[in-house]
């Protein structure tokens, strides 16, 4: 039984260095200051996927040191080391999700339409309601545009 939990405990340990490369390769990329979304995809999908082997592992040394008698304190040590790996995934992902949607925010502003057009003259209302159509007719295409923005429509 202890064999057992000594080869999962070097298991583990491989497991981490390995997250612990890939979480540093995150930061670096994160640090730049026009990080490459696509690597940062690309490195999430690893850093997942070697987060699920290594908590598959513990999960494994934690039922181990259960079983062994007068191991609470192992285990509660155990346990809190492992919070830690935990914790540093669920930040390094929130940091990508950040990271994500600001440049979708940034793309859809620089996306926005700017017009430079001619200053035209608007047949004006005169309050009579036969006018009110031909005068609406003209003015609803730029009104219902949700596209541009109000300063522009003056």
């Amino acid at each position: 039984m202890t064999m057992d939990l000594t080869l999962l405990k070097t298991q583990r340990k491989s497991f981490l260095t390995s997250f612990t490369v890939c979480a540093k390769k995150i930061e670096d990329e994160l640090i730049k200051e026009a990080p490459e979304l696509k690597q940062l995809s690309i490195l999430k999908s690893q850093i997942s996927d070697k987060f699920a082997r290594l908590e598959t592992c513990q999960a494994e040394i934690m039922n181990l040191i259960l079983k062994i008698e007068d191991a609470e304190q192992a285990y509660e040590d155990d346990f809190l080391s492992a919070e830690k790996y935990r914790d540093k995934y669920t930040e390094i992902c929130s940091q990508i999700e950040q990271m994500c949607l600001k440049d979708s925010s940034t793309k859809d502003f620089s996306e926005k339409r700017k017009f430079k057009l001619p200053k035209i003259e608007l047949k004006k209302f005169n309050g009579d309601a036969k006018d009110y159509l031909t005068f609406w007719s003209q003015f609803r295409k730029i009104h219902e545009d949700s596209s541009i923005p109000n300063e522009d429509k003056f």
